[in-house]
């Protein structure tokens, strides 16, 4: 056997957006919530670090073939694309917008953290450690006018006890009308201080 690595060229195209998908210019969302998470959290969300190619590409792989699965199971606009939030015009884009008596926005996660302190029975919170991804949800669910959120979660590595076995988990969240007016006042407020607005 004769084995020879060869260079795959795919270096210029892995972590990008998917085909087809361009980012309109301006202040979106994700600009606002990133950057003030570098400011909460600079060791774990360092500024000006360029995320992992490879991670972003298995992210957005999976998001692609999760919506292509829920289409057969939910009913919704599963791929909204890119939104206008009316007052400041912040770009915003759902991975999902579900409708089932509610609109719920829908986030797809793709996750090396360890899944061990997430719920498996109704409660009040997720572990801190996730708090981006709730200060996401919160922004989408007040644009949209929505107090539910569903998170899909695929923990590559699940709750890191050998053998490493990969979990896929869902929450409902509701989120209360304060919550999500002070995330919202958080976010403007920080977009202001940073001058985004």
């Amino acid at each position: 056997m004769k084995v020879i690595p060869v260079a795959h060229g795919l270096e210029d195209v892995l972590g990008k957006n998917l085909p087809g998908y361009q980012r309109t210019p301006g202040l979106h969302m994700s600009d606002i919530y990133n950057d003030l998470f570098q400011e909460l959290e600079p060791k774990r969300y360092v500024a000006g670090s360029n995320p992992d190619p490879l991670r972003l590409e298995a992210g957005q792989l999976l998001e692609s073939a999760l919506k292509q699965r829920l289409q057969a199971v939910l009913m919704g606009d599963l791929a909204p694309g890119e939104l206008v939030e009316p007052e400041h015009g912040i770009i915003f884009s759902p991975d999902l917008i579900l409708y089932n008596a509610k609109v719920r926005v829908g986030e797809v996660k793709l996750s090396w953290l360890s899944m061990r302190e997430m719920p498996i029975e109704e409660t009040n919170g997720l572990p801190p450690k996730f708090d981006k991804y709730i200060a996401q949800m919160e922004s989408y669910c007040h644009c949209l006018e929505t107090p539910y959120a569903r998170l899909y979660m695929f923990g590559v590595n699940g709750d890191y006890k050998r053998p490493y076995q990969p979990k896929l988990q869902a929450w409902d969240i509701e989120f209360s009308a304060r919550e999500l007016h002070e995330n919202w006042e958080a976010m403007i407020n920080h977009a202001r201080r940073q001058k985004f607005l």
